[in-house]
């Protein structure tokens, strides 16, 4: 008997051995228990994920022995000619060798008159069909629209988009996803199991994440390692055959792009191309890295269907040590060194200059930062400027050195020293004595300190959160405008015990990081305070469904300076700024 590939050897047989179009078999078992088949289905999705194998199960229920029944038997005779391509009234063929009119209307049209031989119906199974020509596809309307009871029609197609929508709207759509990382590493290890091959788990990941999703890619891939290796198939055998790089070595490049050390980046781009790796492929994988850091970020369920737990830890403490918006420059960065690639001889040389800029962009203050570190400034506070970024890609503010000169005191008498050294043995602070001669000095005990009772604290007044928001947010959008849109984004919904709590909707998630940020805080801290009269700590927290009340604005007539550019230059803000970026105002 001839050899058979895993992809054919291990089709589906039954709807419950479909991998990863869960939604699909369910919505077909239902329609054939209800009596509910339609004329026609159209199967849409990436190449391997099981458009006609869906078919052919069709197919299957629709004519086995005693049907239409979902759960069929395989076994069945007319199950297994179907399998096989021997069933009269199951026709398969390639729209991309059948694209002709004259061929739809010899294969189709004339004979979708007669009826089935063994089964209840006559399917017509075109794969590709977007590849029939327009004339083709004007002739299946009418007979598509309208078919004969007996006749049902099932397509499947990688490209829906040259589908006319003329046929689409005659048939139920089904759109087939690629399959999740893990169902095709179980389904791997489930073939390694029936053929005896020692197939490690992570072996099995490492082929499910380079088969993109198609389970026929994965089948075909592990197909060729045992030709390669035998029966005994691990990691570094994947990422030989194939040139992929291990997960654990795209996480160390993004470690060492955040933390700025060029020398590492580069030194495994360097390993990796001497190793003969796809460089391309290394950075599609840094790219889906990066991906993945951004949605853990803010989903941390966004990934566990795809990821093992280990993974998505691993990711979630990676993500805490860069912001989202670096996030996006770097996925932008490297989408466009990506594009580059593609048609450039010297692959190597684009990554490296790519990976290279993108520390840059990490060590440079973003516009947002600028902006902030400005209305630090201007709120009186220092920020210091210079090496990297605080954790969530924020500056981190620095206070200015505090410099304390002392002047050298003047030489006192024997006796002043003496006097000095007895008060200071006694635990007093004494001035130095002016020099000059001295008169006897008298030594006194020191008195005891005298326990003076504690003033009475004056209870903190009761603040309405209603009264104080609207004064709160007049006062940030006049004095501090470039966090207005955060704050704006939340309610004050509670003032109490020192505390006052600020809450944001779901989707205000950026807002509300914004105002927590430590540059931000102490500013909308120390306004609340002093509109309530009373120290006022910030509480930010996320709540489903609020509503938020916008604050009416404040009308202002604004006059306009008399020389916009001196007043510009002349500001002390404006000298502050250009001295602590290194700038300067260029004319125009």
């Amino acid at each position: 008997m001839s050899y058979t590939v895993f992809a054919r050897k291990y089709r589906p047989q039954t709807f419950a051995e479909v991998v990863g179009q869960d939604h699909i078999v369910r919505t077909l078992k239902n329609a054939i228990a209800q009596d509910r088949v339609a004329q026609a289905y159209l199967f849409i999705g990436p190449r391997g994920t099981g458009k006609t194998n869906t078919a052919r199960l069709l197919a299957k229920a629709l004519n086995c022995t005693g049907g239409p029944n979902a759960d069929f038997d395989p076994n069945d005779e007319v199950c297994k000619e179907i399998a096989e391509g021997r069933s009269m009234d199951v026709l398969e063929f390639d729209a991309a060798s059948n694209t002709q009119v004259d061929k739809i209307r010899e294969i189709i049209i004339d004979n979708v008159k007669y009826l089935p031989t063994r089964g209840k119906y006559k399917l017509y199974i075109v794969d590709e069909v977007h590849m029939l020509s327009p004339s083709s596809f004007n002739a299946l309307l009418k007979t598509l629209e309208e078919p004969p009871p007996h006749v049902k029609f099932v397509f499947a197609t990688t490209n829906v988009e040259k589908v006319p929508t003329t046929i689409i709207s005659r048939c139920q759509r089904f759109d087939l996803q690629r399959i999740p990382t893990p169902a095709i590493a179980k389904h791997l290890l489930y073939i390694a199991g029936c053929e005896k091959i020692a197939l490690s788990p992570a072996a099995a990941e490492s082929i499910a994440r380079g088969a993109e999703g198609g389970l026929r890619d994965a089948e075909s891939m592990l197909d060729q390692l045992v030709a390669f290796c035998g029966t005994e198939i691990g990691e570094p055998q994947v990422l030989e055959v194939f040139g992929f790089t291990a997960q654990q070595t795209v996480a160390e490049l993004c470690e060492y792009l955040i933390a700025g050390e060029a020398a590492k980046a580069l030194a495994i781009i360097h390993t990796q191309a001497e190793a003969g790796k796809d460089l391309s492929r290394l950075l599609s994988d840094l790219i889906g890295h990066f991906r993945n850091l951004l949605v853990v970020r803010h989903d941390p369920q966004g990934v566990q269907d795809e990821l093992s737990a280990e993974a998505v830890a691993a990711l979630a403490e990676q993500s805490g040590r860069i912001g989202t918006d670096r996030l996006l420059e770097l996925i932008e960065q490297f989408a466009s060194a990506e594009t580059r690639m593609k048609w450039a001889a010297n692959k190597k040389m684009h990554f490296e200059v790519a990976a290279i800029r993108a520390i840059q962009t990490l060590g440079q203050a973003t516009l947002t930062e600028v902006l902030d570190t400005l209305t630090a400034i201007r709120g009186g506070g220092e920020v210091k400027g210079g090496g990297r970024k605080a954790e969530g890609g924020s500056p981190r503010p620095v206070p200015m050195p505090v410099v304390k000169v002392e002047t050298p005191a003047p030489a006192a008498t024997p006796r002043a020293s003496l006097s000095v050294a007895v008060a200071a043995s006694l635990g007093e602070k004494k001035p130095a004595p002016a020099p000059g001669p001295v008169a006897a000095v008298r030594e006194e005990p020191p008195a005891k300190p005298v326990a003076k009772p504690a003033p009475a604290v004056p209870a903190a007044p009761a603040v309405s959160a209603a009264e104080l928001w609207p004064q709160f947010v007049a006062r940030v959008r006049k004095e501090r405008p470039l966090i207005s849109s955060w704050i704006e984004a939340g309610q004050l919904t509670d003032v109490a015990n020192g505390v006052a709590t600020v809450a944001f909707p779901t989707e205000a998630g950026l807002a509300m990081e914004s105002c927590e940020r430590s540059n931000n805080r102490p500013l909308i801290e120390a306004l609340l305070s002093e509109l309530a009269g009373q120290p006022l700590s910030l509480k930010c927290e996320k709540r489903a469904g609020l509503t938020i009340e916008k604050v009416a604005p404040t009308e202002t007539k604004a006059e306009p300076a008399a020389d916009p550019m001196a007043a510009f230059k002349d500001d002390p803000l404006i000298h502050k700024a250009l001295e602590l970026f290194q700038a300067e105002i260029l004319p125009t």
